[in-house]
């Protein structure tokens, strides 16, 4: 694969995340304001309008992986592992902090942030990764 291509599908990765936070905010500023007396229905569809962007992300990683040589297979691997340990670890952290009542974050508000982490993680290790290996 070509470092153009890398480049597009990292940057695919890391566009997508920046547009699963923007439209999470939009859907979560919608559903507390002008939707908070809408139908299920509709605040169903549109709390799932983040995972469109999420969908994306996944297809490029996925475009990223099968595209590599045994290369770039190792080092996908080795960002992804990076990326679920440095979040899965960060995520505990934060855990044990709420749970010593050393900070106050409500559950919810902090698992929302979880996959684009891992993303953006994934994207910051791929780079590293890449660098170690040329």
């Amino acid at each position: 694969m070509t470092s153009i291509k890398i480049r597009r599908e990292l940057g695919g990765c890391f566009f997508a995340a920046l547009a699963y936070i923007a439209t999470t905010w939009v859907c979560v500023w919608l559903l507390k304001h002008p939707l908070i007396e809408a139908g299920l229905v509709v605040r169903a569809a549109v709390s799932l309008i983040p995972m469109i962007p999420i969908g994306f992300a996944i297809g490029a990683v996925l475009r990223l992986v099968r595209a590599g040589d045994e290369l770039e297979r190792r080092i996908d691997l080795e960002a992804l592992a990076i990326a679920a340990v440095a979040v899965g670890m960060a995520a505990l952290t934060l855990n044990v902090l709420m749970d010593a009542q050393v900070i106050e974050i409500a559950a919810h508000d902090a698992t929302v942030w979880i996959f684009p982490a891992l993303l953006l993680t994934y994207v910051a290790a791929k780079i590293w990764a890449r660098s170690r290996y040329q």
